[in-house]
């Protein structure tokens, strides 16, 4: 999913190029999890080739394709889903993707490692869609001190733990880590194997339903901290800026599309998810999709800065102490909010 592990992005680039190549040639690579669509063939600007996983908040782009609303901003746009994040930036680094869309602190720690890019827009926050699971008995966050905690390692989920951790005086050291995928410590929670989780829907809720685990924490009470955006190589960003005022305009539609006849944009990405409409539904009110202004707040002016700032900032700041990297790299860098507050519709 979304945010599996992410150490050593710089592996195996021309195996990472080969299987976007394949998902972009239309044939279904199963090892890879890639799949491909494109919005037209009439493109006014440089075209866009995006990449990303299966989650909700992406279901935006997923949309904008499908009903044609970037084609007609003026823009073609190829999306191609990769669930692994090291093919995907290792594709990117490589060229053959100039666009990726993920989390911030995972383009902090990318960055940091020496695959630049640039964020322009954002997609979703989640306000509840992740959290930390636990017995009954452990009713604070300060009693995870010597508990044993299934979590993916170099993941969002362990910058997730960490950021609560921090907030109650406490660090990762004072917890004992178990390296699981956030779905699979979900799931070994709930079958009673370890005493807490770190992990994200549908788990929450299963644990919520289990009469001997609850939530202890979730991104309800932390809303700014996990956020996915659109990144674009500095070079794209450089060179084609009219292509991403284009993506933003067909971004709009898109979520006006998603409002205004949520039933005919949902059916557009129950395929992409795997999910049912009534779970899509659902699930958008843990993960709500931004408006471009929401967006616009997030990120801030230049002169202003807005909460994206601060996450990237912390979360590189975290990477660097975990020893996943080796610098903080400067958030005017990596964050170009002029392109939303040029925005017009």
């Amino acid at each position: 999913m979304r945010r599996s592990r992410t150490a050593l992005l710089v592996l195996l680039a021309s195996l990472a190029v080969a299987l976007v190549a394949a998902g972009c040639g239309g044939g279904d690579d199963e090892s890879s999890g890639g799949s491909t669509a494109t919005s037209g063939s009439s493109a006014k600007a440089a075209p866009i080739k995006l990449a990303f996983s299966t989650w909700n908040g992406y279901i935006g782009l997923v949309i904008g394709v499908k009903e044609g609303f970037f084609e007609k901003a003026g823009v073609d746009v190829e999306y191609t889903v990769v669930e692994d994040p090291v093919q995907r930036f290792n594709a990117f680094k490589a060229g053959s993707l100039n666009a990726i869309a993920t989390t911030v602190d995972t383009f902090s720690r990318t960055n940091a490692n020496g695959v630049a890019s640039v964020m322009v827009l954002g997609l979703d926050a989640s306000v509840g869609g992740d959290g930390i699971v636990a017995k009954k008995d452990i009713t604070s966050v300060e009693q995870l001190k010597g508990q044993t905690v299934a979590v993916s390692q170099g993941s969002t989920s362990q910058w997730l733990l960490a950021y609560v951790l921090d907030q109650h005086g406490l660090s990762l050291n004072d917890v004992k880590q178990t390296d699981l995928t956030s779905g699979d410590a979900g799931a070994a929670f709930v079958a009673g194997s370890v005493p807490v989780a770190v992990t994200w829907e549908p788990w929450l809720s299963k644990a919520e339903e289990n009469p001997d685990g609850h939530v202890l924490a979730s991104t309800k009470e932390y809303p700014d901290i996990i956020t996915d955006e659109v990144a674009f190589s500095p070079d794209f960003v450089k060179e084609n800026p009219d292509s991403i005022t284009a993506f933003l305009k067909g971004y709009a539609m898109a979520v006006d599309f998603l409002k205004s006849n949520p039933d005919d944009a949902i059916a557009d990405v129950t395929d992409y998810l795997g999910q049912s409409p009534e779970d899509v539904k659902a699930t958008m009110e843990t993960v709500p999709i931004w408006s471009i202004e929401d967006s616009k707040k997030f990120f801030g002016t230049a002169d202003s800065p807005g909460p994206i700032n601060e996450i990237f900032t912390k979360s590189a700041e975290f990477w660097k102490e975990l020893g996943e990297t080796d610098t903080v790299p400067d958030p005017s860098e990596a964050i170009d909010p002029s392109f939303l507050q040029d925005f017009s519709g």
